[in-house]
Order: C-alpha cells, then sequence, then structure tokens
C-alpha cells in the first residue's frame, strides 16, 4: 500500500547540493546557508558529503535524531566555526588539527586527510550565476479601467478628488451623432458656395442626412429619466426642413437660402447640444453605475436560518432525501426581504440595509468609507457599507430599489435628479413651454404680415432655441452631482422632494446634546452647601437617586461615584421628571431631590444661599446639578460636556450656506449662552424639556422660516418630527422613519453640510438652467422683432448650452 503524500503547499523542484537530485525545497531533509546561499539536502549525508564530512556509520552510538540534525561528530569542523571551515581555522585548533576518532568502521587517514582537502578547495555555487543582462518581464498590459475599481474615499471640500471616468463602447447612438454633426455642419459651410439652386439642394439635402441620423439615434438609444421626450427636440428639426423645400420651390431664392441655412444650422445645434450634455453627464452615470455594480452584491443567510423558521411561506427551503433541508441551499440571494436575517463575512459587501442583531464588529459605514467604526447590537448598517473585522449578522430593513443609497439615485422611479422640482421644470420648459413661445412668435411674425415661410421658420428658430437637450437635462447634472457628493460622505437623502426642502432651509436647530456636545459629561465640581453632609455624601446620594436612569447626566454622575469608590445611596420610590431630574426616598426615609433649578423651584426649595455659585457655574458652560434633602439644598454639582469633533466646522458650514443655527437645550440660559459664545451660535433655546421642543420647532416654522433639526433618532424625535427638514445622525439603514435626511456616521459636520450641500447644488443648477435659457430667451425675442434672421436663436442657443456645460465641468473639476 502506497502512502498518500500529505497535502499542502508545493513549490518548484530544486536539485539536492549534495547529490543533484531534484527535490521539493518546502520539504527538504536538510537546509543549510553557506556563502550566503540557501543549500538543500535530501537528508544528513547529502549534506554531510557536500561539506566533505564522514557520514555517521551504523551502531556509532549516536541517536539517528541527533544524527540528522547536524550535531558535531568525528571528522566534523570544531564547535564555534562555520560549517564547511578548514581546519585551524581559529583557536587552539589551528596548531593541532582534528584527527577521527580510531574506530573500525571510519575512514583510513588517507580518505580524511583527502577530504580535508577537499574542504580547502572553493564551494561550488549549485546553481549558474544569472547575467546581468537578464530583465524582469513587463507587466501585462491592462485593458480595463481601474477608475471604476477605486472607493470614492475623498471628502467633498479638502480632498483631491478621485476620477470616475469609465471607458465606454462605441455604439451606434454615438456614431450616429457624430454624423448628423458632420452632415449639418457641410450644410452651413455650403453657405459659401452662392445661392444657386443646386446648391441650395445640396445642403437640404445634408440637413436631410442631418436630420435622418437624430431620428435614428432617437431610435436606437435608450432614453435616461432624465431625457425629455424626443418629439419636442426633433420637431425644430423637421420644421426647419419643411420651411427650407417650401422655400426651394417659391420664387424667392434668397428666402430659399435662408431658410436651407436655419435647417443647417438648427441640425447642427441640435447635434451638438447632445454631445455636449452626454459629456457633461458622462462622470456622473459612471459613478452611478460603480455604486450599482456595488450594491449587486447577492445576500447570504446564516446557516440554520431556514431551520429556525425564517424562510416565508412561499419561499421554502430545498430538502434532501431524508426530509431535512439541503446545506448551503440557498444561500446566497439577489433579494431578501425585510426582517430576514443576513450575515456579511469580513471583508465582504453588506448588499442590504439592515440593523445588527448579536454582533459586534468594524465595518467602513457607507460606500467609498476610509475610516471603520464600530457597529453593536442594535446599530444600523446601510447597503454598500464593508465588514473590516467580525461576522455581521443582521435583520434586513430595505432591501431592491428600497435601500437608502439606491432609493434616490438608481430607482427610476424615485430618482433624486429626475423627479427634483427643478428637472422637471427644465424638461417641462422644453416639451411645453417652448410651444408656447413658438406659438408667439409665430403670432408675432403674423401681425408683422411676413409670408407664412417666414412664420413658419420664426416658429422652427424659436422652438430649436428653448428644446434643446442642454436645457432639458442640464439642472438633473448639477442635482445627481449634489447627490453623489453627499453619498461621498453617508448622507442619504430619503427623496427628491426631500432635497429640495434641504436647498430651502432658513433656520438649523442642534438638539445640543449629542449633536454640538459629546453627550459624555464629566464631574467638574462637587460642593456640600452645609455642615450637615461632607461632598462624598452628596455624591453618594444623587448616584443613588439616578442609577437607574439611562441619561448621560445620570450616567455622568454614576460613572463619578464608582470612579471614587462611593457606594450609592440606597434610595426608594425614584420618581423621574423628564428634563427635570428625580425625587425619591433617601435610605433614611428623608425626601430626596436631585436636579435642575425648574425641579428645585418646582418642589419648592430655595435655592437662594447658592444662587451666586450656581450662576458663576453656568457662566463656565457647565451643567448644574442640585441635591436637596428634606427641602433644603445640601449640595452642588458641576458637570462639564465637551465639544464634539467638527462642532465649529458644522456651524461654519452652515453660515456660509446663510444658514442661521439655533442652540437648543435644556441647560440653563447662562450654560447654553456660553457653550454659543464658543460655537459663534448668537441664537439660543433654552431650558426646552425634550417633550417640548417639538412645540418650540413649530414656533420657528409659524414665524416663516423653513427650519431643520439635526438630532439623534430615538432621543431628539419631538423634535425631528416637527420639522420642515429632519437630520438624523446615525439612522442610514434603521427601520422606517420619517426622516428628510439619514447619516451612515454621527459626524455632525456631515449633517451641516447635508443642508449646506443641497443649497449649493440647488443654486448651482438654477445657475446652470438660466445660462443655458438666458441667450435663447434674447434671441428668440430677437428674431421675433426681426432684428437678425432666424438662424440667428438656434447659435445663441447653442452658445448658452456651451456656457452651461463649462460651468458643470468646472464644478466637477472643483469636487
Amino acid at each position: 500500500m502506497v502512502a498518500s503524500r500529505a497535502a499542502g503547499p508545493a513549490a518548484a523542484p530544486v536539485p539536492c547540493s549534495g547529490c543533484s537530485k531534484l527535490i521539493d525545497p518546502l520539504r527538504a531533509g536538510q537546509v543549510g546557508i553557506f556563502d550566503q546561499r540557501f543549500h538543500y539536502f535530501c537528508n544528513a549525508r547529502c549534506r554531510h558529503a557536500f561539506l566533505g564530512e564522514a557520514p555517521p556509520a551504523p551502531g556509532d552510538g549516536r541517536p539517528a535524531g541527533l544524527a540528522a540534525s547536524g550535531a558535531p561528530f568525528a571528522g566534523a569542523p570544531p564547535r564555534g566555526l562555520p560549517s564547511g571551515a578548514p581546519p585551524g581555522a581559529g583557536g587552539h585548533h589551528a596548531s593541532t588539527p582534528r584527527t577521527p576518532r580510531a574506530e573500525p568502521a571510519r575512514a583510513s587517514a588517507d580518505e580524511v586527510a583527502a577530504r580535508v582537502a577537499d574542504l580547502d578547495a572553493p564551494i561550488v555555487d549549485a546553481f549558474p550565476p544569472v547575467s546581468l543582462d537578464e530583465k524582469l518581464p513587463d507587466l501585462p498590459v491592462l485593458d480595463d479601467d481601474r477608475a471604476l475599481l477605486e472607493p470614492i474615499g475623498n471628502t467633498i471640500l479638502s480632498e483631491e478628488p478621485q476620477r470616475y471616468d469609465a471607458v465606454e463602447g462605441r455604439d451606434i447612438g454615438a456614431l450616429l451623432l457624430v454624423l448628423a454633426i458632420i452632415a449639418g455642419t457641410l450644410a452651413v459651410a455650403l453657405t459659401l458656395a452662392g445661392d444657386a439652386k443646386l446648391v441650395i439642394g445640396a445642403r437640404i439635402v445634408l440637413a436631410t442626412v442631418s436630420a435622418g441620423m437624430l431620428l435614428g439615434r432617437a431610435a436606437t438609444t435608450a432614453r435616461d429619466a432624465t431625457d425629455p421626450h424626443p418629439a419636442p427636440m426633433l420637431a425644430p428639426v423637421l420644421g426647419g426642413l419643411v420651411a427650407a423645400v417650401w422655400a426651394l420651390f417659391g420664387q424667392d431664392r434668397a428666402l430659399a437660402a435662408e431658410a436651407a441655412s436655419l435647417a443647417g444650422v438648427i441640425a447642427t445645434a441640435s447635434a451638438i447640444s447632445a454631445w455636449l450634455i452626454e459629456s457633461a453627464r458622462h462622470r456622473v452615470f459612471a459613478e452611478r453605475a460603480w455604486i450599482g455594480s456595488v450594491l449587486s452584491t447577492p445576500a447570504r443567510r446564516p446557516p440554520g436560518a431556514w431551520a429556525q423558521g425564517q424562510a416565508p411561506a412561499d419561499r421554502a427551503p430545498q430538502r434532501g432525501g431524508d426530509g431535512g433541508p439541503v446545506e448551503g441551499a440557498g444561500d446566497e440571494l439577489y433579494e431578501l426581504r425585510p426582517g430576514e436575517s443576513v450575515q456579511v463575512d469580513a471583508g465582504e459587501i453588506v448588499p442590504v440595509d439592515l440593523v445588527v442583531t448579536g454582533a459586534d464588529v468594524e465595518v467602513l459605514p457607507w460606500i467609498g468609507a476610509t475610516t471603520p467604526t464600530r457597529r453593536r447590537d442594535g446599530d444600523p448598517v446601510v447597503a454598500g457599507a464593508t465588514v473590516v473585522r467580525g461576522r455581521l449578522v443582521g435583520a434586513c430593513t430595505f432591501s431592491g430599489g428600497d435601500r437608502a443609497v439606491a432609493r434616490v439615485l438608481l430607482d427610476p422611479r424615485r430618482r433624486a435628479d429626475a423627479l427634483a422640482p427643478i428637472a422637471q421644470a427644465s424638461r417641462a420648459l422644453t416639451e411645453r413651454w417652448a410651444i408656447g413661445a413658438a406659438a408667439i412668435g409665430a403670432l408675432s411674425a403674423f401681425v408683422a404680415g411676413r409670408a407664412p415661410v417666414e412664420i413658419a421658420m420664426t416658429a422652427a428658430a424659436v422652438l430649436a432655441a428653448l428644446s434643446t437637450a442642454i436645457t432639458a437635462s442640464i439642472a438633473s447634472v448639477h442635482v445627481a452631482r449634489g447627490i453623489l457628493l453627499g453619498l461621498r460622505r453617508g448622507i442619504v437623502y430619503k427623496s427628491a422632494d426631500a432635497w429640495d426642502r434641504a436647498g430651502k432651509t432658513s433656520v438649523a436647530v442642534f438638539c445640543a446634546r449629542g449633536t454640538l456636545l459629546l453627550g459624555e459629561p464629566e464631574l467638574a465640581e462637587l460642593e456640600a452647601t452645609g455642615q450637615k453632609l461632607k461632598p462624598s455624601d452628596v455624591l453618594a446620594l444623587a448616584a443613588g437617586a439616578e442609577r437607574t436612569e439611562e441619561h448621560p447626566v445620570a450616567t455622568a454622575i454614576v460613572r463619578a461615584a464608582r470612579a471614587r469608590g462611593l457606594r450609592p445611596d440606597g434610595v426608594r420610590n425614584p420618581n423621574f421628571h423628564p428634563g427635570l431630574g428625580v425625587t425619591a426616598v433617601t435610605s433614611s426615609g428623608e425626601e430626596l431631590c436631585v436636579g435642575n433649578r425648574a425641579l428645585m423651584l418646582e418642589q419648592r426649595i430655595s435655592i437662594a444661599a447658592a444662587e451666586s455659585r450656581v450662576a458663576e457655574l453656568e457662566a463656565l458652560g457647565r451643567t448644574v446639578v442640585l441635591v436637596a434633602v428634606g427641602a433644603r439644598l445640601v449640595g452642588i454639582i458641576g458637570l462639564q460636556d465637551g465639544l464634539r469633533p467638527g462642532a465649529r466646522a458644522a456651524i461654519q458650514h452652515l453660515l456660509d450656506a446663510q444658514i442661521e443655527p439655533v442652540l437648543m437645550s435644556g441647560d440653563a440660559r447662562e450654560t447654553c449662552e456660553a457653550i454659543g459664545r464658543s460655537l459663534d451660535i448668537d441664537h439660543i433655546r433654552p431650558e426646552i424639556l425634550p417633550a417640548d421642543r417639538g412645540t418650540e420647532v413649530r414656533r420657528l416654522i409659524d414665524a416663516g422660516t423653513s427650519v431643520a433639526v439635526l438630532g439623534h433618532a430615538g432621543v431628539d424625535d419631538a423634535a425631528l418630527g416637527a420639522a420642515d427638514v429632519s437630520v438624523a445622525l446615525g439612522a442610514a439603514g434603521s427601520a422606517p422613519a420619517d426622516f428628510s435626511t439619514v447619516l451612515a456616521s454621527d459626524d455632525v459636520r456631515d449633517a451641516a453640510l447635508s443642508l449646506a450641500l443641497a443649497h449649493r447644488t440647488r443654486l448651482e443648477a438654477r445657475v446652470g438652467l438660466a445660462l443655458s435659457v438666458a441667450p435663447a430667451l434674447v434671441g428668440a425675442a430677437v428674431i421675433a422683432a426681426f432684428v437678425l434672421p432666424p438662424a440667428y436663436a438656434p447659435i445663441a442657443s447653442l452658445l448658452g448650452g456651451v456656457m452651461a456645460v463649462v460651468h458643470a465641468r468646472a464644478l466637477d473639476a472643483k469636487s
């Protein structure tokens, strides 16, 4: 029976340095380093033969393991010398060469002398030397575009942007567009050949070819959700051709030449406009396709999920011959329903929005994120996140087109760049209002007593000036760009309307604790106001009252007591007053009140003796907690909460976007004013209880402002629900909630940036649309007044479109 070879890694065989037999270097019996080279040997005998040593003879009394390990024996170099060194190379052995022991099985003295002579000879390399002329082979040429494989790891304002220019194959639509531009340009250029009927006919034929190319492109190219209907785009081209043919059969040759020029200009301008808008949105389309490919990752259920009853009724697990579920059957799915479990291992992409269930992992929280964050049980994770460490198991909240990232970017029914009000207005301008403008132009020509051909030419020119692909789609390009810039920072808008409302915000309200403040206050002051209790007793009473509460203030007090080794007092009957404090009974049976000034006044406890000290602490920006026993004030606790990293940058984002920041907090006015001064916030709303914050937000709305609230889901729901625009930090991927904007991060800078970015991109979309429309309107008015020939209107429109595209490309270069 032949023993099977152990499985494992394998390497290219190399010759044994002792016997030249090919062996596996990973499984060589002996390995040595001589003359700074690795040498591999079949066994110890080959090693000894290479070194010129006498191999161990059977029965020499040495253990086999010792012989195989290369331990010294008779004839080996002395200890302390490198293997292969000649005798007499150092120490007292230099004067007395070592000779082998006299044993019956040993070699003779002549053989030993011959071996010693061999040791003096230079060592021959086992491998031939490598020629210095040899070069490494060239790397293979990659014909794919590596830009699409790189993550979107740049911020919007500071880092060098990464490019997402996809290499697309040439399609028939692009070819037809090029032919249309060439034919239309030739039709215009032949104006220099004169106004002979043959020349005019040739120009009309070329314009007809250009129009035919545009018709072919409309028939063969799939229409994007942001594209207008092709009929309004093609109507002026066909109208110009009809007017040119009509004029050709008339008596006025000059009018026929003018009509032929108009037909050529309209066809050329339409083709160039289509080419320009394709180039302007190329990067947007490439980045959208890249995100779509990331989100196409299939989902995988945890092992045994169906066995635990998670399979829906219409999707029963596959069964084997014994009636049990087939191992691994149906583990990978491209569709997952809300509530079903999903498993994602380290290095994989999260395929659906989910909430973590029983896991503690590190993830890159959104597509293109570079900083990992920790996610625990109950935390949401958005689709497209990458698991860095651990195994993620969660419950699906949204899948398919309902995923946060896909909702406004990939779903054709809800794409923000197609449904945003300004995008719809630009398409309506080209599809409906342009027809009305053409009718007005025709009416003005009729009133002026122009010929029917001239009336038709005027109508076609006005329609061509306003019905261009750039005018219809340039606003959509800016909207899509704003959505993608937000996604690079984990900002997800719920809908196109939510993006538009965020762009109209004039007031941004911060629910202070947890947004501008860390939400982790620390004990800064501890004082006893009387002689009855020591400061440590005051802290023990407060910790006993607050130990079952989960508010950050309560957590800070309990943590401070534990850090000082204090045992919380065994209070009884705690009664919590949200936003105010706690009333209870001490272990000695006295009434205990722990809270702010409002709670003391409500319980009719005087704080006049400590009023000046309380005001002094509040002026330092500290949260003051008062402790009263038996209706008498016994102590003061001052808590200091630090500013969150990026809080000042968040306020600056809003001020740059002309949005007024408002600080809303339950702390005293002096405390809020101190925080406001440190952050350059002039508008503060102090001493607002959590339950009353919704009412306070509605008061701001009733004053005629558009109000956004920045807070955390679950903690600030009252304020978020009352706002025009609700920005929930760290809520992307969570269960259904009516938030306008959700963030995959907990960074307050991203929350402020979601509003500033919507403001900026909405303004850029309006500027782009104005650049495209204004020259067209001027050209239409000029030809309607018969100041210039009709061909100047589409030329003016084309110039405006060029400016709008250059503006969009310049913004792409900055972002």
